[in-house]
């Protein structure tokens, strides 16, 4: 029997840590995780299933009313393993279904770890931070009011000493669980499992964890060797260093990494990366140039960014607030003529200025702007998301492959269905408009889309994973085209062997030169619709 690819080992400074015990290279899947413990908050009852945290519209237990299953395969097994005690307790205590369905995630967590012997034995070697959290007397009476209701639900009793116990519980289960993401819907749920959880954080990380179902996969970012330390983030590492720092507040430390020691901006950071090379098959423009940016040595840059980068949490509540597109567009407007500094000194992968972006091409596509979309999302793909994430393998840069990708796919429908319609312009006196529809005709885009999504597809550890059977549907429609033996025979070869030198040349031509002309175009959008 061969042994485990992780390990748990003594750490001088950090109590313990996860270790490789083989060498893993970007990309690949360390090791996949069962939970033990796994559900959906409050805002997603009904729009995740219970037992898998896939999406959808499933069921609500017709006992409890606190539980949803997308089929009676999920209903049945989540039954098994502990849903008959939690029904129970849950009915029994509770009479009110709205009472029940808003019970926090943290104390539906407690109860099935109260009632559930396997679940609290997990818990039992983890660290909870119970002294440094009773200090604060604010976060300490929450979690008692957690404890106690935990412990009414679940009838194990509420003498002091189970209290006790019920509280050092919460404070494990709160140090110590994943937010479980989803593509599409954000977080939406909790998942938990005690050797994932000894994996440190470091605002440079080596790995990272992504959810299929149930599981989680820990995915190699960067080169690993046999003996490293795998270290993950428990935040977004491309906030700034003060905003890391509260955020890592919750876990009762203070992160020791190159990145808060030096305060290293986003782009010193990529110029370090293992990973830069891996970038000759992905949308960087020139990786050549990738270590060299200004900002990792110009001083009137690194003054911008640290006058001008900040967390974008502001901008994401406010939108939320927002319904009508106009007034969405009228916020976002303000936001980006706030970073104008940042964007003179063409300083995109500046936090919040990616994620402005991001919604600014969200509000074309809801517009079905598609080709402004386009020309934004190609500007985020090239000139944000490859320094804010080095590594062509992590998941935001894919998506963001993916989201160039599809919009690919509506600006084609859309220049095909126009073939000999459009008016020529007037050298000189075109519109952004007739010069992006231009572009977008001198484009083989059907190409284009079909080797981002191939890209996709290759990059992705696991045929399960949602995005990965998205963009496998998508090719399959595109691979059904008439027509195309040409175009098909160069891909194939490319695919093939991205390293030869034809194939290299094929991919700089219908990939790299293509998008950075879209990104160019991008650019003029955000002069026009965006600059006060």
């Amino acid at each position: 029997m061969s042994s485990p690819p992780i390990e748990v080992r003594p750490h001088p400074s950090k109590g313990r840590a996860l270790h490789a015990t083989k060498s893993f290279p970007p990309g690949a899947v360390i090791f996949p995780f069962t939970p033990l413990l796994l559900l959906p908050n409050v805002s997603s009852l009904t729009s995740v299933c219970s037992h898998c945290l896939r999406p959808g519209m499933p069921r609500l237990c017709s006992r409890c009313h606190a539980a949803a299953y997308c089929d009676a395969a999920c209903q049945a097994a989540a039954w098994k393993t502990l849903h008959s005690r939690e029904c129970k307790a849950l009915t029994k205590t509770l009479r009110d279904e709205e009472r029940r369905r808003s019970l926090p995630t943290p104390t539906r967590a407690l109860i099935q770890a109260l009632l559930w012997k396997e679940i609290a034995n997990g818990l039992a070697d983890l660290e909870g931070h119970v002294l440094e959290k009773r200090a604060d007397g604010d976060e300490w009476r929450d979690i008692e009011m957690m404890a106690m209701a935990g412990c009414a639900f679940s009838g194990q009793g509420m003498g002091d000493q189970d209290i006790r116990r019920a509280a050092e519980m919460i404070c494990k289960i709160q140090n110590n669980s994943f937010q479980r993401f989803d593509a599409d819907l954000g977080v939406v749920g909790l998942f938990l499992e005690p050797t994932l959880a000894m994996a440190n954080h470091s605002c440079i990380p080596n790995a990272a964890v992504q959810f299929i179902g149930r599981n989680a996969l820990l995915i190699a970012e960067n080169p690993i060797r046999a003996g490293d330390e795998i270290e993950i983030a428990y935040t977004f590492t491309t906030d700034p260093l003060p905003r890391r720092r509260e955020a890592l507040a919750h876990y009762k430390f203070t992160c020791q990494c190159l990145r808060c020691r030096d305060n290293l901006n986003v782009y010193q950071v990529a110029a370090i990366s293992p990973c830069v090379n891996l970038n000759s098959q992905s949308l960087v423009p020139d990786v050549s140039k990738f270590r060299e940016h200004p900002a990792t040595s110009s001083t009137t840059k690194q003054d911008v960014i640290n006058r001008h980068s900040e967390s974008a949490d502001h901008i994401s509540n406010a939108l939320a607030a927002i319904e009508s597109p106009s007034e969405r567009r009228k916020l976002l407007k303000s936001e980006y003529s706030k970073r104008e500094p940042l964007v003179e000194e063409e300083l995109w992968a500046v936090t919040p200025l990616p994620d402005i972006l991001f919604r600014i091409y969200m509000l074309y596509s809801e517009e079905e702007n598609y080709a402004f979309a386009l020309t934004v999302a190609c500007l985020v793909a090239t000139a944000c998301d490859p320094y804010q994430y080095p590594s062509p393998y992590h998941p935001i840069r894919l998506i963001g492959l993916f989201t160039v990708a599809n919009l690919v796919s509506h600006t084609a429908a859309a220049t095909a269905s126009q073939t000999g319609s459009a008016a020529v312009p007037v050298p000189g006196k075109a519109t952004l408009e007739q010069e992006i529809e231009e572009t977008l005709r001198e484009i083989d885009q059907v190409s284009l889309c079909q080797m981002l999504l191939i890209m996709i597809i290759q990059y992705l550890p696991s045929a399960e994973m949602g995005l990965t059977v998205k963009a496998r549907a998508m090719l399959d429609d595109i691979e059904k085209l008439e027509g195309r033996e040409k175009e098909t025979s160069l891909i194939d070869e490319w695919r093939q062997d991205p390293s030869s030198e034809k194939s290299q040349a094929f991919f700089e031509f219908a990939v790299v030169k293509q998008v950075d002309a879209l990104a160019s175009l991008g650019k003029k959008v955000l002069r026009r619709d965006f600059e006060s």
